[in-house]
Order: C-alpha cells, then sequence, then structure tokens
C-alpha cells in the first residue's frame, strides 16, 4: 500500500474520530497550528496551511464544538446557492448573506451554479446530505420538480432575488423588478424614443417576465424581444444577428441585466453605431461595471447586498429558534440610474 505523504494511517487503521492531535502529528505541527489554521484568526504560512487542511480532509476531522452542534442536530452554518459569482450583482448578493450570517454567528457554504441545472441538483444533493441549518437560495435556471422535492420540507429555505414556483410557501426577499422595468419604460417614452429592443432573460423566470412586463406597459411603444441568458456573450449574439439580417428595428435597446447591455453595447460599436447618438441602451442591476462603460451605462439599481442581507436575516431569526420559517415577502425598491447611454432618438 502506497503510503500518504502526509503520514496519515489508511481509513481501515482508524478506530476512533481523529482528534486535533492526530491532525497535528499527521502534518508536523503543533496543535496550536492546526487551530489557527482552521479558525483563521491567527496568520499561517500558506504552504503549512494546504498541508494542514489536506490531513483534516483524509483524517475527516470534525471540530470538537461542531460535533457538539451534530449530535443536538444543528451545526450553525447554512448554505447560499448562487447562479455566476463572476457576476458581480450575484458577488454582492453573497456579501450581504454572508454578513448577515456571521453578524449572527453563522458561517456560510457557497455553491456557484454557472447556471447549469445538473450543476445546481449536485449542489442541492450535497447541501441536503450535510448538516446544516436553512438555506438562502437564488436561482439561476427554473428548478426541475426533482429540485423542488430536494427543497421542500428538508431544510428551512429563503429565496434570494428570484420567486420559484413551487414555493409559494417560502420567505423571499426580493427587489421589485416588475418597477424596475417600468422606470425603463417611463424614462425612454419621455425620452421620445417609440421603437426598442428587449432583450430578456429566461421566460420561465419569475423576475425576467417582470421586468419585461413592467417595461412594455410603461413603454406603450413597439417592442421587439429576444430572449438571452443574462450572459453578456448573448447579448452580443442577439443584436449582432439583428445587424446582420438587415439592421435594428428600433431606436433604443432594454437589457434584462447589465451583462447583457454591454454586450448589445459592444455589438453596436463593432457595426459602427454611436451610442447613444445612434442608439439608445438601458440595463438592468447596476453592478459596479456599469458605471464605468463607455458610455456609462443608464441601468436600474437594485440593492443586491441588501437582498441577500435581509434573506438571509429573516431567515436566521427562525433557524436560530428551530422553528420553520413562515410565508413572508420582503420587496426592496429599485431605482433608475440614468447615465450617458441614453438619450432623445437621432432625427
Amino acid at each position: 500500500m502506497t503510503p500518504d505523504p502526509y503520514g496519515v494511517r489508511p481509513d481501515s487503521a482508524v478506530r476512533r474520530p481523529a482528534s486535533i492531535k492526530d491532525v497535528a502529528a499527521a502534518a508536523g505541527v503543533s496543535p496550536t497550528t492546526v487551530s489557527h489554521v482552521l479558525s483563521g484568526n491567527r496568520p499561517v504560512n500558506e504552504q503549512t496551511a494546504a498541508r494542514v487542511r489536506s490531513v483534516v480532509n483524509r483524517l475527516g476531522y470534525v471540530p470538537a464544538s461542531l460535533a457538539r452542534s451534530l449530535q443536538a442536530g444543528a451545526t450553525s452554518v447554512i448554505g447560499l446557492l448562487i447562479p455566476d459569482i463572476s457576476n458581480t450583482f450575484f458577488a454582492e448578493l453573497a456579501k450581504g448573506a454572508e454578513d448577515a450570517a456571521h453578524d449572527l454567528g453563522y458561517g456560510m457554504i457557497l455553491c456557484n451554479t454557472e447556471f447549469d441545472a445538473d450543476r445546481e441538483d449536485r449542489y442541492l444533493g450535497m447541501i441536503r446530505s450535510r448538516f446544516i441549518d436553512g438555506m438562502v437560495y437564488a436561482s439561476g435556471s427554473p428548478p426541475s420538480r426533482r429540485r423542488l422535492e430536494a427543497l421542500m420540507g428538508k431544510f428551512p429555505i429563503a429565496l434570494a432575488d428570484e420567486e420559484v414556483e413551487g414555493l409559494e410557501g417560502a420567505l423571499i426577499a426580493t427587489a421589485d423588478h416588475e418597477a424596475g422595468g417600468r422606470l425603463v419604460g417611463e424614462h425612454l417614452r419621455q425620452l421620445g424614443h417609440r421603437r426598442a429592443l428587449m432583450l430578456t432573460g429566461p421566460r420561465a423566470l419569475k423576475s425576467s417576465v417582470a421586468r419585461a412586463q413592467g417595461f412594455v406597459r410603461a413603454f406603450r411603444g413597439e417592442v421587439v424581444e429576444r430572449v438571452g441568458d443574462f450572459k453578456e456573450a448573448s447579448g452580443h449574439r442577439l443584436v449582432a444577428r439583428l445587424l446582420e439580417e438587415g439592421g435594428l428595428p428600433c431606436t433604443a435597446v432594454f437589457a434584462a441585466n447589465d451583462l447583457m447591455a454591454f454586450g448589445a453595447l459592444t455589438a453596436l460599436t463593432e457595426a459602427g453605431l454611436s451610442v447613444p447618438g445612434d442608439v439608445s441602451v438601458v440595463g438592468f442591476d447596476d453592478i459596479r461595471a456599469a458605471s464605468l462603460a463607455h458610455p456609462p451605462l443608464t441601468t436600474v439599481h437594485q440593492p443586491a447586498y441588501d437582498v441577500g442581507r435581509t434573506a438571509t436575516a429573516q431567515l436566521l431569526q427562525y433557524v436560530s429558534r428551530g422553528e420553520v420559517p413562515p410565508a413572508s415577502r420582503h420587496t426592496l425598491p429599485v431605482e433608475l440610474k440614468v447615465r450617458g447611454s441614453t438619450a432623445p432618438p437621432a432625427r
């Protein structure tokens, strides 16, 4: 049998739960160093810390405080599932969730799904099999029945940013998506636009539908819809395709998130069109890059940090008492940030 590089005995030889002394001996460090690595309270050389973490994983070491929590049926750990950590909107949401959890004495496990339904299923299975006290769920794709069954009745849950059909009895914290779409429609109509291209997200997502409905009702003009996936590449592809097919049938573009708006901006620039001289462009989210774009992007600001923090704080109010949170809805206001990407249509 090949010896473990850190001197860890084979699992079959371990007759009792690993202790912090076992981890220290196998990693060649002191128990105090192991404690510092696990707590993060003191800096430890990264190579040493990596060696300690490897031994912890190999031995399956569980800190005594966590072991006591597991025996009591609670871990003071919750899960957070988001669709795209590279999108700074979800990074801000995650920060708000983690800050709320930390303030209330909870740790957090982050799962990033990349809008992949199979990947989300795997994460949900992992979360369900672990001892966690609850979960904050920001859906990136319409949940399948399998995913709903994995969620329902298994642990306390809060929905962040996105409503989920089939979980109407959950606690939800969300921005006012319909109002955001309405603000965009009113802004473009007041500027004099009467024809718009609307780049929506997946129709099965309620936030996407709400933004589109708010926009159409307020714009009151001709709207051509194309469905994207909330990624920058889809905004570019949809606009570029229309340009190749004979030009844009509009004087303004409303993208259901900032990333698709950035893709649209790039496609328009590549085609030699001026923004906002030839076409106005509006996004949704107000991620940090929106104000740095060229031109700066007019967009709907939704409070991502507050959405994550509210969902988590509300959830933990009940989790900390061992209660299932009742159905409740917390709708946070949005506002339109008017910048340099919108102007009256060219005459």
